[in-house]
């Protein structure tokens, strides 16, 4: 076979150039996009509002964040399987009443009340494992059902009412200071260490992966794939409980609807953060940043005025370019994958 022409090679050597350049900025969007586009945000939100980066405002994007940022990591964890949990909102709102129910209306201790959360929203979590694993239903459905009926059963518990009557000591989980320091960002700093742990030492977050980006290959190895799917949902549900105790403690009562609409916020946070809707990727570092650029954008939203109905557009908007942004990233890594195997 003849040698390429210098001209040729010569065009060759641009365009081989041209297109390891794009793979490296690809790689540099994809390990720090979320971090770039927090930035950025910081950034406009100071020109509009120069006194929008102060300590006290930062502290605050921080408090908010906290529960958007637990609820996003589950949510993270079941994406990343491929799945999705459309309940982890009215999950945190049901583990909220449960506990309240314990703690203000049959005056239980604190140390039986906060496991109650947990288990409430573990078991919501089992509910919707055993529905996408035995029963067959697609993550969308089955958790959306799961949305309405525990949604339902928090309005029943609590009358429709809101439940006040926690005492005090409850107040320093999502209120109290350490060292200068808002207590539940502890909190979420103990959750990203041990979920860290899950996602990456763990065979339920190694298979997670394995499963979300190739289930039949998995399952072709002999992997109860049932089991370690109901985990993830049993594993979300339990964050969702946690992130029930936080907000409580913060507002210092038990709403039966407040959670209504955090499960936006917790999948945006998700993809933004750089997990792929259709599985085998996402971290806890992502989430907690896709967290905190949904409250930096509703805190910035609040200071400039803007109605909290024209919020809700906003959030669904950026899930919606999250999502687009996503499809195209893996339409570029199936062209470059193409190019790859043909050559």
């Amino acid at each position: 076979m003849a040698a390429p022409s210098p001209e040729l090679a010569g065009e060759a050597q641009p365009q081989s150039a041209i297109g390891g350049a794009k793979a490296i900025l690809w790689r540099i969007a994809e390990k720090l996009g979320a971090l770039l586009i927090l930035i950025a945000i910081l950034l406009v939100m100071t020109v509009f509002y120069p006194d929008f980066i102060t300590t006290s405002n930062l502290l605050t994007i921080g408090l908010q964040a906290t529960t958007r940022a637990i609820l996003a990591i589950g949510v993270t964890l079941v994406i990343i399987s491929g799945g999705i949990d459309l309940s982890v909102g009215t999950v945190m709102s049901l583990s909220m009443v449960g506990m309240a129910t314990i703690m203000i209306n049959m005056g239980g201790p604190m140390w039986i009340g906060i496991p109650v959360a947990v288990a409430t929203g573990a078991f919501a979590g089992l509910l919707n494992g055993v529905l996408v694993t035995v029963g067959g239903l697609p993550p969308f459905i089955a958790t959306l059902g799961m949305l309405g009926i525990a949604q339902g059963t928090a309005l029943s518990l609590s009358k429709g009412y809101s439940m006040y009557g926690f005492p005090p000591s409850f107040e320093f989980i999502g209120g109290g200071v350490l060292f200068g320091i808002p207590f539940p960002l502890y909190i979420l700093v103990a959750v990203a260490l041990l979920m860290g742990f899950v996602f990456h030492h763990t065979r339920v977050g190694r298979y997670a992966y394995a499963i979300g980006g190739n289930e039949e290959g998995v399952r072709r190895t002999g992997v109860n794939i049932r089991r370690y799917k109901m985990s993830l949902y049993v594993i979300c549900g339990a964050l969702s409980g946690t992130a029930s105790i936080v907000l409580a403690s913060r507002i210092n009562s038990a709403h039966p609807g407040v959670g209504y609409g955090y499960e936006l916020d917790a999948i945006a946070a998700s993809v933004i953060g750089g997990a792929s809707l259709m599985g085998g990727r996402g971290s806890v570092s992502g989430a907690i940043i896709g967290a905190i650029i949904m409250a930096t954008i509703r805190f910035g939203l609040n200071v400039l005025g803007m109605s909290p109905f024209l919020q809700q557009i906003a959030v669904g908007a950026i899930l919606i370019a999250a999502v687009f942004l996503d499809n195209l990233r893996l339409k570029h890594e199936a062209r470059i994958s193409k190019a790859r195997f043909h050559r």
